[in-house]
């Protein structure tokens, strides 16, 4: 399995999952909203109170307020598809970046042996 694949897959058990639960979180708060039951209001007509709205505006209001809702739902879960997407490059590019500074370090390390050999033969060898 090489770093990249490691990144990967440690990235995929723990910002996924918790993505997920915030996707959770918010589709149930607009369930909720949605499903909650308006308080009871005593029965009054238009011409009994002063400062009330027709009830045709009324009824806008609260289509318009779910329309917003659901707009903003929408909204949340395109920026959470954004999210996971960029998280997901930028766990790829570290991962890329890290195998090349792995491979690197490999070649360093492999040349520094290859000359501390040259210099324990020169050294038992003789020659100087």
């Amino acid at each position: 399995m090489t770093i990249a694949e490691m990144i990967r897959s440690t990235g995929e058990k723990i910002f996924l999952p918790f993505m997920a639960l915030c996707l959770v979180g918010v589709l149930s708060s607009v369930s909720f909203a949605a499903e909650e039951t308006p308080k009871p209001v005593p029965e009054t007509s238009a011409t009994e109170t002063p400062h009330s709205a027709p009830p045709g505006k009324i009824e806008r209001a609260g289509q318009a307020t779910g329309k917003g809702i659901e707009r903003g739902a929408k909204a949340t879960e395109r920026g959470v598809k954004r999210g996971v997407e960029a998280t997901g490059r930028g766990i790829e590019r570290g991962a890329k970046a890290t195998e090349r500074g792995v491979k690197r370090a490999g070649e360093a390390t492999g040349k520094g042996i290859k000359k501390a050999g040259e210099a324990i033969e020169k050294t038992f060898s003789g020659e100087d």
